[in-house]
C-alpha cells in the first residue's frame, strides 16, 4: 500500500508477515519506484499489482510497525548499553563542569592574591619612604660581620716562605714512614691526613683539652688523627664487602678499612726507626694502642649513629650529675 505527502512518498511492504516501510521522494514516479524494486530484488520487470489497504488495516499495520521499531530500539539499547553510556557521559560532564568551576575559582583567588601583594608592597613602601623592595637594591645586614683574612701567618712563617730554599716536604726520615703510606687518592691522601690532624690540634687548643686530658690522652688523639686513613685503597667499606676483597675477607666484613688502617699504623710503629712509643713501658703502650684503635675504628660512618647516641646519653647523664651536685 502506498501513501503520499507534499515532500515524500511512503510505501509499506508486507514481507513474510512483517511490515517494511520505504520512503521515496515525491518526485519519484510509479515507474521509477517499480524499476528500483526490480533492480534491488534482481527480478525481471514484470507487471505487478498494487493492492490498496483500507484505513483500519493501515492503522493496524502502523501499530505493528511501531511495536517492531520499539523492540528493535530495546535490543539496540541492551546490545550497546546505551543507558549505562548515557549515565557515564552525564557523570563525566558533571565532573568537567565542576573542574571548570574550580579552575575559575583558582583564577579569581590568584588575582585576589596579586592585588593583596601589590597593596601590601605599596603600604610597606609608604611607611618606610623607600623603595627597598626593588630588585636592584641589595639588603644590608643589621649587624657588622667581621672580615677575617684568608690566612693568618706569623712574621717568622712569612720570612721562611720568602726564602728560596724553603721546602714544604722537608721531613725527618721517620716522619716519611707515615707520608709514604698514604696513597695518591683523590680524597683519602696525605693532604686529608694533614687537614684532620690540624683540625684535631685546633680543637684541643680552642677547647683547652690539654687542661682536662692527660698528656697520654692528647698523644692518643693526635696519633689517631695522623693514622686514621693509612694505606686507604680509595674504595669504601661497602665496595670492599660487596666485591669480597682481601681486606673484607681478612676482617670478616667488620669495618675492613678501619681495621686495616690500625694494622698499618702499628706495623709502622713496630719498626725501630719509627717507634715513637719506644720509651713507654708496656702498660702505657697497651693503653695507647687500645685508645688509638678505638678512635680509628670509630671513624667508620656505619657506626656514626650508634656512637652519637652513646655520646648524647653520656652528656645527658653528666648534665644530670652536675645539676644534682651543684649548690642551690
Amino acid at each position: 500500500m502506498g501513501s503520499a505527502s507534499s515532500s515524500y512518498r511512503v510505501i509499506h511492504l508486507d514481507v513474510d508477515g512483517r511490515i517494511q516501510k520505504v520512503v521515496f521522494s515525491r518526485f519519484c514516479s510509479p515507474c521509477d519506484i517499480k524499476e528500483l524494486f526490480c533492480t534491488a530484488l534482481g527480478v525481471p520487470r514484470l507487471p505487478y499489482r498494487v493492492v490498496p489497504m483500507t484505513g483500519g488495516q493501515l492503522a493496524d499495520k502502523e501499530e505493528l510497525f511501531q511495536n517492531v521499531l520499539t523492540q528493535v530500539a530495546e535490543q539496540f539499547s541492551r546490545a550497546f548499553k546505551i543507558n549505562e553510556l548515557k549515565t557515564e557521559v552525564t557523570n563525566r560532564l558533571a565532573m568537567l563542569e565542576k573542574r571548570v568551576e574550580l579552575e575559575g575559582m583558582k583564577v579569581v583567588e590568584i588575582d585576589k592574591c596579586r592585588k593583596d601583594i601589590k597593596k601590601l608592597r605599596e603600604e610597606m613602601a609608604s611607611r618606610n619612604n623607600s623603595n627597598f623592595l626593588e630588585d636592584t637594591k641589595k639588603l644590608t645586614p643589621r649587624r657588622d660581620v667581621p672580615s677575617y683574612p684568608k690566612y693568618m701567618l706569623s712574621e717568622q712563617t712569612i720570612d721562611a716562605l720568602k726564602k728560596p730554599a724553603f721546602d714544604v716536604w722537608l721531613w725527618e726520615a721517620n716522619e716519611l714512614c707515615i707520608h709514604d703510606n698514604y696513597k695518591n687518592n683523590p680524597f683519602h691522601n696525605f693532604r686529608h691526613c694533614f687537614c684532620v690532624t690540624q683540625m684535631m690540634y685546633s680543637m684541643i687548643c680552642l677547647c683547652s683539652l690539654q687542661e682536662k686530658f692527660t698528656q697520654v690522652e692528647i698523644l692518643i688523639l693526635m696519633t689517631a688523627a695522623v693514622c686514621h686513613d693509612l694505606d686507604h685503597p680509595g674504595f669504601n667499606n661497602t665496595y670492599q664487602v660487596n666485591a669480597k676483597t682481601e681486606l673484607a675477607v681478612r676482617y670478616n666484613d667488620i669495618s675492613p678499612l678501619e681495621n686495616h688502617h690500625c694494622a698499618v699504623a702499628f706495623q709502622i710503629f713496630s719498626q725501630p726507626d719509627c717507634n715513637i712509643f719506644s720509651n713507654f713501658d708496656p702498660e702505657a703502650f697497651k693503653l695507647i694502642r687500645q685508645g688509638t684503635i678505638t678512635l680509628i675504628l670509630a671513624t667508620d660512618m656505619a657506626r656514626h649513629g650508634e656512637i652519637l647516641d652513646s655520646f648524647k646519653q653520656k652528656v645527658d647523664k653528666l648534665t644530670t650529675q652536675m645539676k644534682s651536685t651543684s649548690p642551690v
